[in-house]
């Protein structure tokens, strides 16, 4: 049996050039893909939660207030239902000038308040009660979470990080030093 003989390389730091390139173009796919994976999510979300009947109401251009019928709205938990696909076309992907990290934004106003729930409602009183109008006390109204965005990143998560490890390695390079 042969003998093995191991020779250890230490390389300065200078002598390594990161190419950033690779890495930029690998974090935008992975960026669109996310994208592209809460779209699909929306378009596939039939709804199991409230059901609205017809036009009305403040938010009616957003929840189909122009259209007839009914429309059943997403449960808590699962991605948001589509009526009008503002939220899906609003899905903006752009990866960072440094080539370090890439940025992905719902920029519909009320995506946040569908991915991380919001309270609110009526309008506070000295003594601490919401009143709404001037009919006596109201109710503080919740909305639970309906996360898309984080929901489609940790769908792809599996997928992309193997390939963003890669451009990363891919993009460092020796360069040649004089003596």
């Amino acid at each position: 049996m042969a003998d093995t003989v191991a020779i250890r390389v230490t390389v300065d730091a200078s002598a390594l050039v990161f190419d950033k390139r690779a890495l930029k173009a690998s974090l935008l796919v992975a960026g669109r893909e996310v994208a592209a994976q809460a779209r699909r999510d929306m378009r596939s979300s039939a709804g199991s939660g409230i059901i609205y009947r017809g036009p009305g109401g403040s938010a009616s251009k957003y929840r189909g207030g122009y259209k007839r019928g009914a429309h059943q709205a997403s449960a808590p938990g699962e991605a948001p239902s589509r009526i009008t696909g503002t939220l899906a076309k609003s899905i903006k992907v752009r990866a960072f000038r440094s080539g370090e990290g890439v940025s992905i934004r719902d920029t519909a106003f009320y995506a946040l308040f569908l991915e991380k729930g919001a309270s609110g409602g009526g309008r506070m009183k000295s003594g601490g009660a919401f009143v709404r109008g001037k009919r006596g006390v109201g109710k503080v109204r919740k909305l639970e979470p309906r996360p898309f965005l984080t929901r489609a990143l940790q769908e792809r998560e599996a997928s992309i990080e193997p390939r963003l490890a890669q451009a990363a390695r891919d993009g460092i390079r020796m360069v040649r030093m004089k003596l």
